[in-house]
């Protein structure tokens, strides 16, 4: 570097400056996006009450959701799937809160199999 006029110097600090401010600023939106609220949901399982006779009442077995940290206004799908691969749309639904419940489903009206859920944005 001893060879290197002032200006030339300049220059190559000024390219490391560059590089450098661009790797921080792309690390700062990557942070960005992956820390941003993602929704989510809590899966509710109800058991069918039953009197002391034995006897079943009331609303039958099955699941609903808790859905937290929605953005109002936005559409979402709840989503099944059996192997994490092809996913098949549950219900859609409309927020204007953010947070809330989904529907209720008794077990007939979920898939025989087992499978996992999941929200995602419609559009």
């Amino acid at each position: 570097m001893k060879g290197l006029l002032l200006e030339q110097k300049f220059v190559i600090l000024f390219e490391v400056m560059r590089n450098s401010i661009k790797k921080i600023i792309s690390l700062l939106l990557l942070v960005g996006a992956v820390s941003a609220n993602a929704a989510s949901l809590e899966l509710k399982v109800k058991q069918q009450k039953t009197l002391p006779n034995g006897n079943a009442y009331g609303l039958e077995s099955g699941i609903y959701f808790e859905l937290t940290d929605l953005e109002p206004f936005i559409m979402y799908k709840l989503q099944y799937s059996e192997d994490l691969k092809s996913w098949t749309d549950l219900v859609h639904l409309g927020t204007h809160k953010m947070a809330m419940t989904s529907p209720y489903w008794t077990w007939k009206e979920l898939p025989p199999y087992q499978c996992f859920f999941r929200i995602v944005v419609a559009w």
